[in-house]
């Protein structure tokens, strides 16, 4: 068996822009964070569908069991997932 030299082409960042990115980070805010996702799971919360199609139409298909707008009428196989995308 002979071995094998498969050349690789590895892209490192330049220094300018690891020097940009350090220069325009944030320092991490936990509060600020916290209030993020206060707001999303109040609007995800909020969630109130029809059916399926309008569930779909949202874009937000498939749910799952525990997710907001999950519906066990909708999850037909009873596997977890409701609003599955429809075989043909």
């Amino acid at each position: 068996m002979r071995n094998l030299v498969i050349p690789a082409l590895v892209l490192l960042p330049s220094l300018a822009t690891i020097a940009h990115a350090a220069q325009n980070a944030r320092p991490y805010d936990a509060a600020q964070q916290e209030q993020q996702m206060r707001s999303l799971s109040a609007r995800e919360k909020s969630v109130t569908c029809s059916g399926c199609r309008q569930i779909r139409a949202l874009g937000i298909a498939p749910l799952r069991r525990g997710q907001p707008g999950y519906r066990p009428w909708m999850d037909g196989d009873n596997d977890g997932f409701a609003c599955e995308p429809v075989r043909r």
